[in-house]
């Protein structure tokens, strides 16, 4: 709309109006611009829409980046199920309960691996079932809280799969101590409230929590929608909007100009054709000559002659006086 009344390029039939504004708007999205535009209004607008189209390109880029990668980065397994009958190994804290757990839970001895230290689960994990290594440990919470809380570590590996409520730890007293009411109520209230949570984020900081089939997180990123991009498009609009009324403002100016110059121009043809009694200048002399040879039309034999059709030796004259007309 702003290229239309300058620019040929954006002229002719409907049809082909639309099109070439269309074929215009695509092409910006591979920054391809096929018509040429003129008017800095327009530029403007384009420089605008540029930006807009470029942050839109990258972020459907990296979006389809996420959908295409996020279901590999994902965990195979994430139960005993899916281990046992994967036929991996599996390691678990040398002289633990876990490994009966495990021998009950189906799984065979000869694929089961123990280790002792945080590097021994590193490098276990590293190498994988394939090499050498483990696909998943089974511990106690406690001590994969304190193996994923280590700076080493905590980058490279993951909390996975369900939770399996075992008997736990327990403390042992003599018969009849009073010692036994008073911890048990301490580990209620440590239970019921935040301050079990506040002493282990205290202790193993922020690692990762434990999560069931149902609790893994879509490690996709966050779907893009129109109210992702809403600021954008506001802006554009509002830039797009302003352009166009200032081209409409300098249309509507430039035509009240052109109509005052031409009623200044028309004003002095109007006095001289309203009955200005002002005699017309006569005729110079043809040929330098001060005898033409014409015949000179006056208010007293004018009334049988033409003006148009007086002519003497090819010399039209036209001398006649304006009130006479």
């Amino acid at each position: 709309m702003i290229e239309l009344p300058k620019n040929q390029e954006y002229q002719g039939s409907r049809s082909r109006q639309c099109s070439t504004t269309l074929y215009f708007i695509f092409s910006t999205l591979t920054f391809s611009h096929g018509p040429i535009i003129k008017s800095p209004l327009s530029k403007i607008v384009v420089v605008v829409w540029c930006f807009v189209v470029l942050i839109l390109v990258q972020s459907y880029t990296a979006s389809l980046s996420s959908i295409l990668t996020a279901k590999r980065l994902r965990p195979l397994m994430t139960d005993l199920d899916q281990l046992r009958s994967s036929g991996d190994f599996v390691g678990y804290q040398d002289d633990s309960f876990v490994r009966p757990f495990l021998v009950n839970h189906n799984f065979s001895e000869s694929r089961l691996r123990n280790y002792t230290t945080k590097e021994e689960y590193a490098a276990a994990l590293r190498m994988g079932s394939k090499n050498g290594g483990v696909s998943a440990i089974i511990d106690e919470i406690p001590y994969l809280t304190s193996f994923l809380s280590d700076r080493r570590y905590k980058n490279d590996f993951r909390m996975l799969g369900s939770i399996y409520k075992t008997p736990g730890f327990g403390f042992a007293f003599r018969l009849g101590s009073p010692l036994v009411h008073n911890l048990s109520t301490a580990i209620l209230h440590l239970a019921g409230w935040d301050e079990g949570s506040r002493i282990e984020r205290k202790w193993f900081g922020s690692a990762s929590p434990p999560m069931g089939p149902s609790m893994v997180p879509d490690m996709g990123s966050t779907p893009l929608t129109f109210q992702s991009f809403s600021g954008l498009f506001v802006i554009t609009v509002s830039i797009s909007t302003l352009m166009l009324l200032i081209s409409i403002m300098r249309s509507i100016h430039a035509k009240c100009t052109g109509l005052t110059k031409a009623e200044d121009e028309s004003r002095p043809l109007q006095n001289t054709m309203g009955g200005d009694p002002s005699p017309v200048p006569q005729p110079f002399p043809v040929d330098g000559s001060d005898n033409s040879g014409g015949v000179e039309g006056s208010s007293e034999n004018v009334g049988g002659i033409e003006p148009d059709s007086v002519q003497q030796n090819g010399i039209q004259d036209a001398s006649v006086h304006a009130g006479h007309i």
